[in-house]
């Protein structure tokens, strides 16, 4: 664990000399474990200071162990945030770019795509600094995946920071097709939360707050004193109904104390990989957000972060839907026929299914990669681990790899779809090895980042074997 960046470049110096395989690793919150080397890895968490912050030009400088939340609140006395947010402020900052997070708004970039410099220690050329003016190598190497050198140092725009008016709702699958143009046109930050089996999407949006929030907000509070509505009911009723042939029926006392996550782990529980258990459990949390549904005031970097809730698995894929101008549609076929293949199958498709949209990132690594103006889309399904039983965990573990991230990425390959970096899995097949080695080579420079791993790591020393056996090694 380095404290500077002169011991981080000379660790990094020994292991290129002696051919030490080595892995930056940072909150190792990737669930594809990218990071990890069993040969040697190397942690940056004590280069975490924030080392600069240009309120003038509106940048923060700070080294790749910072956290996330860890930058947000210095640069909060100074009236200023990060352009956008992924879900986790517990990331390292470093990880952050590396794999191109990104949060959700049709014309916002993954975070990649705000960095101004970085610095970045090589197992050939010791300490290197990159910006804008050294063109290609540096758009490959702000999504680097820690592979062309192991950023030690970022520089990246900040914007004002600013409240966040969002507002929670519940529409049909038509009118979420409908009026999708319309919402990612009109709002800052656009997710939808398709429910499987269930024609509802929760819909959330968030914009700048503005004179009329805070009255909007009254008249909710107001609103929901006066019906007094228990919104979580659905899910203890369905809970208390499962129960009631057991040794110890659930009653309400025993379930006052629950929050939503807990009580979505306890129904799945009873069956998770059931198809018919899931329906029914997918039908109470759709009554839950139907009831649910709402406006909150609060600073941008509270709202754009959320609790993702309990133990999961998690595959998210990325493809260009058209430009922001002119979506071509590719998002809501997509979904489509996810959804179809899903509930003709009976697969026992956990909710929510996530879907953000983002602006194009110029970070050449990155899957948003793509055109001024370009519109692309991200789609996360989950599997939840809603128990400790090891054998279920394991059988949970399996169905999501297997059958339901099979389907997921057999859906996206008419469109292009790629993984997130922090969720690709290791290829399970010959077939499956050769399918994901073409689509990349279709969607990456890949011999161009090769050539830059060539010239930064001729060794190889900061590969791993999912890097090597997807992207292929330094040539």
């Amino acid at each position: 664990e380095p404290e500077t960046m002169q011991e981080l470049n000379e660790i990094v110096s020994i292991c290129h000399k002696e051919g030490q395989q080595v892995r930056p690793v940072g909150s190792a919150l990737s669930p594809n474990a990218i990071s990890f080397q069993p040969k040697g890895m190397i942690s940056l968490a004590n280069l975490d200071e924030i080392v600069s912050i240009d309120k003038e030009n509106m940048t923060v400088t700070v080294q790749a162990g910072a956290r996330v939340s860890q930058v947000i609140d210095a640069l909060r006395p100074h009236g200023l945030t990060l352009p956008n947010l992924a879900s986790i402020a517990e990331q390292q900052m470093g990880g952050f770019i590396q794999i191109g997070a990104h949060g959700t708004g049709a014309k916002i970039a993954p975070v990649d795509n705000y960095v101004t410099s970085l610095k970045m220690v090589t197992p050939a050329k010791g300490i290197v600094e990159l910006n804008a003016s050294d063109g290609e190598m540096f758009h490959l190497a702000k999504v680097g995946l820690g592979c062309m050198g192991i950023v030690g140092e970022i520089t990246m725009k900040c914007i004002p920071a600013h409240n966040l008016f969002e507002s929670t709702y519940v529409l049909t699958r038509a009118q979420a097709r409908r009026q999708l143009k319309r919402l990612l046109s009109e709002h800052k930050h656009v997710r939808y939360m398709w429910i499987p089996y269930e024609d509802a999407v929760v819909v959330v949006t968030n914009d700048p707050e503005d004179e009329k929030s805070e009255k909007k907000i009254k008249d909710d509070l107001l609103k929901r004193l006066n019906k007094q509505q228990d919104s979580f009911k659905p899910l203890k009723d369905l809970l208390q109904d499962l129960s009631k042939n057991s040794m110890n029926p659930l009653t309400d006392e025993m379930l006052d104390d629950k929050g939503f996550g807990e009580l979505r782990d306890a129904l799945l529980s009873y069956d998770p990989l059931s198809g018919q258990h899931v329906k029914i459990v997918n039908q109470a949390e759709a009554q839950f957000w139907k009831q649910s549904k709402g406006y909150q005031l609060k600073p941008s970097d509270q709202l754009l972060q959320f609790d993702c809730g309990g133990q999961q698995w998690v595959f998210e894929v990325c493809f260009p839907t058209g430009t922001f101008d002119k979506n071509n549609n590719n998002d809501l076929k997509f979904m489509e026929d996810l959804l179809n293949k899903i509930e003709t199958e009976s697969i026992p498709a956990h909710a929510p299914i996530e879907q953000r949209w983002s602006a194009s990132s110029s970070s050449y690594m990155s899957p948003a990669h793509g055109t001024e103006r370009g519109l692309h889309c991200w789609v996360g399904i989950i599997m939840y681990l809603p128990s400790d039983d090891e054998k279920e965990r394991e059988e949970i573990t399996n169905r999501f790899k297997g059958q339901y991230c099979d389907l997921a990425r057999e859906v996206g390959a008419p469109f292009g779809a790629v993984s997130h970096w922090g969720k690709l899995e290791m290829p399970t097949s010959g077939e499956h090895f050769l399918k994901l080695r073409s689509l990349m080579e279709t969607r990456y420079p890949l011999r161009k980042f090769n050539a830059a791993r060539m010239f930064y790591d001729p060794k190889n020393i900061l590969g791993n074997d999912l890097i090597n056996v997807v992207l292929g090694t330094p040539k």
